[in-house]
């Protein structure tokens, strides 16, 4: 499920093509206007794109850092330079169902998701894991340490809310995550702060599940990387999240 930035050192770079104007701008406004009606209509629009774009699927697209109005509501670290975050979206459809995914949203543990997470241990901060099930929004607290390659491990925690909504292709759910506190390793390797906002859709016997995700890290690789590293590393990154989920929730993939 997620997701962020974290220096997948050993993952082949992925090359990013330019999201489509008017989908960036609408990421952005889902960030802002999450659980709202605004952003119900947004979510919409987003579906019917992803739709458009699994027709064509590219391997990963680059994003435009959200201007400071779109994340005014969010909390987060105050050394948090919006200007110099990376962002990256991957859409994709995937064997397991909405259902599937969304049963393992409560469990505790969501290492799940790839090897690279040492420890990703879940707290419920509103709602339940009954509730959750029957349909009510349930927002999670997770504390988180990946590795990052070169030793490094890196902690941080993420606050994630998973809404239900009701699109017109049927129901889906949507998410927000935001990275509230810095987390470092080390004076030299950490992570100022992160937002995603995804999107899982019913499709057919499976799912598209959408994600979009800014970071801003800092590593011993910042002097030889060039603009584009982490971008590719998000994309990387959620890439192996949402596979590594998908296997956990259907099985090995023959």
């Amino acid at each position: 499920m997620s997701h962020l930035l974290f220096l997948l050192v050993g993952c082949a770079p992925i090359q990013a093509d330019e999201s489509p104007p008017d989908t960036q701008e609408l990421l952005w406004m889902l960030l802002r206007d999450f659980g709202t009606a605004e952003g119900l209509k947004q979510g919409e629009l987003l579906a019917a794109w992803a739709d458009e774009a699994l027709a064509d699927p590219e391997d990963g697209y680059a994003l435009e850092t959200p201007p400071a109005e779109y994340v005014a509501d969010l909390d987060f670290s105050p050394n948090l330079e919006l200007e110099k975050m990376s962002g990256g979206m991957v859409v994709m459809r995937v064997r397991g169902t909405l259902d599937q995914h969304a049963a393992v949203v409560p469990e505790v543990d969501q290492s799940f998701a790839d090897s690279s997470y040492v420890k990703w241990e879940r707290a419920i901060d509103n709602g339940s894991e009954e509730a959750w099930v029957e349909g009510a929004d349930l927002l999670a607290d997770d504390a988180i340490e990946k590795n990052a390659g070169f030793g490094v491990i890196l902690p941080y925690p993420m606050l994630r809310d998973y809404r239900w909504v009701d699109l017109e292709r049927g129901t889906a759910i949507v998410t927000r995550s935001v990275i509230y506190e810095e987390g470092w390793a080390d004076d030299t390797n950490g992570i100022y702060g992160g937002f995603t906002v995804e999107m899982w859709l019913p499709d057919g016997d499976g799912m598209i599940w959408l994600n979009a995700t800014w970071t801003q890290v800092v590593s011993v690789v910042d002097e030889f990387a060039d603009e584009s590293f982490y971008t590719d590393q998000i994309i990387n990154g959620s890439t192996e999240a949402m596979l590594g989920t998908d296997e956990y929730v259907a099985g090995p993939a023959r």
